[in-house]
């Protein structure tokens, strides 16, 4: 069994650790020696299973006030996708994340959404702070002036809005970027 796991992961080309084993179907899995069809269900229900438990990161009474906490919030749901997606988390008055939803899902290397769809949810709510995330499918973190331009939008919206937006974070290969960190807003 050993010598199954380390085959498997050395087809990681893309360092991002265990989660390229969730981009391959049964059938991908059961190419490799030694895997059946119940071993390799067995390996989607615990990657599956990891990915839930995880998603419940960060405990729930944790103030997050940092990027790096940010981006943890982000992290599991958003790295290793082949398509880009927005998130934005809802934030209570002490930085303690409530809800994250989903946004939109476009394709690999764009995605449209639209600034009322990320403040539609957390204007019901009367949330007082949020924080948005989209992924990057390359893995590379850099911004493109479309970024810039849509976080700009964002924050002036959430200003008008008394909501106060706390950061922007592109989510790569085991790495994120932080407009606040990098003064883009």
């Amino acid at each position: 069994m050993l010598e199954i796991s380390n085959n498997i992961l050395t087809k990681d080309e893309s360092n991002i650790g265990f989660t390229f084993l969730t981009q391959y179907s049964i059938e991908e899995l059961m190419k490799f020696e030694g895997i059946g069809k119940v071993k390799a269900i067995t390996i989607k229900a615990i990657c599956e299973f990891a990915r839930r438990y995880n998603m419940c990161k960060p405990h729930p009474n944790e103030r997050i006030t940092t990027p790096e906490q940010m981006s943890k919030v982000f992290m599991l749901e958003l790295q290793g996708k082949t398509q880009e997606m927005v998130k934005t988390a809802i934030l209570d008055s002490k930085n303690r994340v409530i809800k994250v939803i989903t946004n939109s899902i476009g394709n690999i290397n764009s995605n449209y959404v639209d600034i009322k769809d990320i403040l539609a949810y957390p204007i019901k709510m009367s949330a007082p702070k949020i924080a948005i995330a989209h992924n990057h499918p390359s893995g590379d973190v850099t911004p493109s002036q479309n970024d810039i331009y849509f976080t700009r939008r964002i924050k002036e919206a959430c200003d008008l809005l008394g909501i106060q937006f706390l950061d922007h974070i592109i989510i790569g290969n085991n790495s994120f970027y932080s407009f606040k960190s990098n003064s883009l807003f």
